[in-house]
């Protein structure tokens, strides 16, 4: 796996987003036959409180820690066929992943570790953080309330974070994952779905879950 040389081209290659890492692969293979998204309402209202609650946040990383926002990386493995993108919040020394979720989880998900772990990759960082934030119309409402004086380790209520190491495993069995997709994908027929309290939040569910049109 190496760094993309930037070009801009990928000469076929299948492209799979960071964020994808470990979720559902029918989802990926929806996204990549390029079937069109349909967010539930209440899903759309937590997205854009994700995206003001990572504004207010990134230009904090930003301002006061010189942290850069919304690094774009690629990942090629020509071996595999594919490459891997991605947007990394902010980025230093070391990674920093934001999620904003309805609430804060005692610890992280898989698939956010995945998704952080392509990260270090790409940085060649041997650790970064998973920074959890609970969803507010109001974000610096929470975000105010954050005690940044032992930064990168903050802590705070309706707040949590995480020190992750970088895991050479996890990485793998990500790239795993995706070939096994691309594989579906070049066959033109969907994996085997994951069917779990995830399906809810999916743009795709219409194509799982005909019955509920």
């Amino acid at each position: 796996m190496i760094k993309n040389n930037g070009n801009g081209e990928n000469d076929g290659f299948v492209e799979f987003y960071a964020s994808e890492a470990l979720v559902c692969p029918r989802r990926i293979y929806f996204r990549l036959k390029g079937y069109p998204e349909r967010w539930p309402e209440f899903v759309k209202v937590r997205l854009n409180q994700g995206i003001n609650t990572h504004n207010v946040l990134g230009e904090i990383l930003q301002k006061r820690f010189g942290f850069e926002l919304e690094k774009h990386l690629v990942l090629r493995s020509r071996k595999l066929g594919f490459e891997i993108h991605g947007r990394i919040d902010a980025i230093g020394e070391f990674p920093i992943e934001i999620k904003g979720k309805t609430s804060v989880p005692s610890r992280p998900y898989d698939y956010h570790l995945a998704q952080l772990n392509i990260y270090m990759r790409w940085a060649e960082a041997d650790y970064g953080y998973l920074y959890y934030v609970k969803l507010h119309e109001e974000p610096m409402k929470i975000i105010s309330k954050i005690d940044f004086s032992r930064f990168p380790i903050v802590k705070g209520p309706n707040f949590r974070a995480f020190e992750v190491p970088y895991d050479g495993k996890l990485f793998k069995e990500t790239l795993k994952h995706f070939y096994v997709v691309k594989k579906a994908y070049e066959k033109g027929k969907p994996p085997k779905g994951e069917y779990s309290y995830a399906c809810r939040f999916c743009p795709y569910r219409y194509l799982c879950y005909p019955d509920e049109e």
